[in-house]
């Protein structure tokens, strides 16, 4: 695993995640339930294409009002973490397997064991929530791929997904690795790079 001392959102990161898979798509390779994707392929596309251009790619898109919501909440809802759970959580830039071919942008990092993960809902959607937490005592499959993804780059023990919204209680599940899905992953992430890298070298020998 390789620390990478960069700011989340920054040219220099958007160029360090260029072309590698990373955490928060890995629901393009493996579902919440841990079977394999129907989407790799169209994923492995977008990767060649980051490597092609040689960065990020740039379709226009500038975000929208949640993602600038959830951006001016992230810090509010750390503090609220590290005084109820009283422990520290150190910032991350960018996290990477030793021969950097995957990444992982989590939230931050507690002690030598644990990560974070936050998400901040609009308050339907945490009612939402709720609800289902409720009803099924587990979150949705959706949220699983990111958080077991970022537990296998990151080599941790635990994930703490952190659902918040400054009105309600903040909803937080622990997570540890699951073998089985981690098996699954791998296979999927090097099907993936297969695929990235045979789209570029046959565009590639066509240019030449």
């Amino acid at each position: 695993m390789i620390l990478h001392d960069v700011e989340q959102g920054t040219d220099e990161w958007l160029n360090l995640r260029a072309g590698k898979p990373t955490s928060s798509m890995f629901g393009s390779l493996v579902t919440g339930t841990g079977s394999p994707s129907k989407s790799l392929e169209k994923y492995a596309l977008t990767l060649a294409t980051e490597v092609l251009i040689g960065g990020p790619i740039d379709d226009g898109w500038q975000g929208n009002k949640f993602m600038e919501r959830g951006k001016e909440l992230e810090a509010e809802a750390r503090l609220d973490y590290e005084m109820t759970h009283a422990v520290k959580v150190e910032p991350v830039g960018f996290i990477t397997d030793d021969l950097m071919r995957w990444g992982s942008s989590t939230d931050g990092l507690v002690g030598d064991d644990g990560l974070v993960e936050i998400k901040n809902l609009i308050a339907t959607r945490f009612v939402e929530l709720m609800v289902y937490v409720r009803k099924n005592e587990k979150i949705p499959p959706e949220y699983i791929p990111q958080i077991q993804g970022e537990l296998f780059v990151s080599e941790r023990k635990w994930c703490d997904i952190i659902f918040y919204h400054p009105q309600f209680q903040p909803i937080v599940h622990r997570h540890t690795p699951i073998e089985s899905y981690h098996v699954t992953l791998k296979s999927q992430l090097t099907k993936c790079l297969a695929e990235r890298n045979n789209i570029v070298k046959l565009l590639s020998e066509d240019s030449a």
